[in-house]
């Protein structure tokens, strides 16, 4: 309740002076019997009628934690709230539970969530460098390059059971060895590709070049693949370069950059479903994966990597277009 003001005490006071009775004070200004005693015993004791502080409470742990945790969570991204009351601890003095660390954090907007790990050998320079020179080249001719394995014993990583049962499912332990996918995506989808049995060598991926993708290419094109030993092989771009098209490696350690890691992903996904247990099963399942990533998929991994612009109110309803046209 909000403490009334001086100037209300004062004529309260001023009434009692006055010799008014105390019915009449309580009636006129709408205070108690105890708070028209209270003012006078303390403007008798003390000459001032001014409301009194209020004493607070403490400030609490939480209070100084947010004020001094942020760089405490910058430098120490991976500590446990234990270890985070334990450094506190240590460059405070102050000893504070779990709990109450962890109400800090979350009152901060800090969540535990799982890490997305980049390589300590980026080089953020050439990602820089490579970012520029994407702004002022074209895009939609681009053509990434790469390659992935697969073996026969993928399966799903998710399954339902009865709650408190696991979801077990067999697969073989001895499934020899990897099969290699080597294929290209431009941003209308998924283009040439070549099924190997095993690890794909410089040999190997010169061949695809050579014998897959330099056919399809057309003179402009610009041929894109990471900065692999296996692909720099000097016939790599030899071939390219005598469609009249160019030949680029992304920065290194850099798959963010590359759509078609992406594609990749939703292949091994479509693979997984399958669960393809044969060789001949598999190539089949590839095949069939590559055919599900649409140009839709393609353009949207295309522009998630920032090389085509997002498109804003592109898309319009057959009504839409109707009132566009009539106006």
């Amino acid at each position: 309740m909000k403490a009334y003001s001086t100037d209300l005490r004062e004529r309260v006071v001023r009434a009692v002076k006055e010799g008014r009775p105390r019915e009449e004070i309580m009636h006129l200004f709408g205070v108690s019997r105890a708070t028209i005693k209270r003012y006078a015993k303390q403007h008798r004791e003390t000459g001032d009628l001014a409301p009194k502080s209020i004493p607070g409470r403490p400030a609490r742990k939480g209070d100084t934690l947010r004020a001094d945790l942020w760089g405490q969570l910058e430098a120490n991204r991976d500590a446990t709230l234990e270890e985070h009351c334990h450094i506190w601890e240590a460059t405070h003095g102050q000893r504070v539970s779990a709990a109450t660390m962890g109400r800090a954090i979350k009152s901060l907007g800090w969540t535990r969530k799982k890490k997305t790990l980049v390589a300590s050998e980026r080089d953020e320079e050439a990602r820089a460098a490579w970012r520029v020179r994407v702004g002022q080249e074209q895009q939609e001719d681009w053509i990434f390059v790469d390659e992935c394995g697969t073996h026969i014993a993928l399966t799903s990583l998710y399954a339902r059971s009865p709650r408190g049962t696991r979801a077990v499912s067999k697969v073989p332990r001895n499934y020899g060895a990897n099969t290699t996918l080597i294929a290209s995506l431009s941003a209308t989808g998924m283009g040439e590709a070549l099924i190997l049995d095993g690890a794909a060598d410089a040999c190997a991926f010169e061949m695809y070049i050579e014998q897959v993708l330099a056919p399809s290419l057309k003179p402009g094109q610009t041929v894109v693949m990471d900065n692999l030993s296996t692909h720099r092989g000097p016939r790599v771009r030899q071939a390219i370069e005598a469609k009249r098209c160019h030949l680029l490696y992304l920065p290194s350690y850099s798959p963010d950059l590359s759509p078609i890691e992406q594609a990749f992903s939703k292949v091994k996904t479509c693979l997984r479903r399958k669960g393809a247990r044969t060789r001949e099963a598999l190539q089949q399942a590839i095949a069939e994966a590559l055919e599900a990533v649409t140009a839709q998929d393609a353009h949207g991994w295309f522009t998630h990597c920032g090389y085509l612009a997002r498109e804003e109110n592109a898309i319009f309803t057959e009504a839409q277009q109707f009132e566009a046209q009539a106006f």
